[in-house]
């Protein structure tokens, strides 16, 4: 059940532009303990007649080409217009703050320390590559919300990137206004200083809570 002042808010608007940065939702579903399928999202959103148009943006993993591009066709059938590019890997160093925050370590005695040193000596040894996936679209959802101004009274935007705070707030000096969508913990006070509308994700969100192995983003998959 949607919560009725997100109902009204929505309803106000004569033309809602969506900007989903997936990438970044895919973190919320640590905070809420389900998952969220993207296709249940976009018709959703679609069931409002005054959101004209959503936008999602999701890198391609050209190491895992056809499983990515099998997702990218899955968020394209939605009719949402999907925005990619390719994933980059960026290595990570190996050493104790990999496992551990630096504050957590301090309180660990010199036996345990000697453990975890050990530990990282012997992954070096290993010769093992520590990759961390990385595809940022910041830059793209900004200026897509600043050249979509003409054509929109508000934006949603799916995000918890306090990098975006400076478009929004271009946009809010003409005039347009600002939905957040988001979860607790993962929205930067930057947005809710900037919003008009604040709105939890989860009890926006009405679809399926899980999803079948074969429509795993992480695998792309073919369902």
């Amino acid at each position: 059940m949607v919560r009725s002042d997100y109902l009204d808010w929505i309803s106000k608007e004569t033309s809602i532009f969506g900007y989903l940065d997936l990438t970044n939702m895919f973190h919320w579903q640590d905070v809420l303990g389900w998952k969220f399928r993207i296709e249940d999202i976009v018709e959703q959103l679609f069931t409002f007649s005054n959101i004209k148009e959503i936008k999602v943006y999701y890198g391609l993993n050209e190491r895992d080409r056809k499983n990515s591009e099998a997702f990218h066709k899955r968020i394209q059938k939605t009719g949402a217009i999907l925005k990619s590019k390719p994933m980059k890997f960026i290595p990570k160093d190996i050493n104790a703050g990999l496992f551990f925050q630096r504050k957590t370590i301090t309180l660990f005695d010199g036996g345990v320390k000697k453990k975890i040193q050990e530990l990282v000596d012997e992954l070096h040894k290993s010769g093992i590559i520590i990759e961390e996936p990385k595809c940022n679209f910041d830059v793209e959802i900004a200026m897509d919300m600043l050249d979509d101004s003409e054509k929109l009274t508000a934006v949603m935007l799916f995000s918890g990137d306090s990098d975006l705070t400076g478009p929004l707030e271009r946009l809010k000096v003409k005039g347009k206004k600002i939905g957040i969508v988001g979860v607790r913990g993962k929205t930067a006070s930057e947005l809710h200083n900037v919003k008009d509308k604040y709105i939890d994700f989860g009890k926006l969100y009405t679809g399926k809570r899980a999803y079948l192995k074969s429509e795993n983003p992480a695998l792309g998959g073919t369902a």
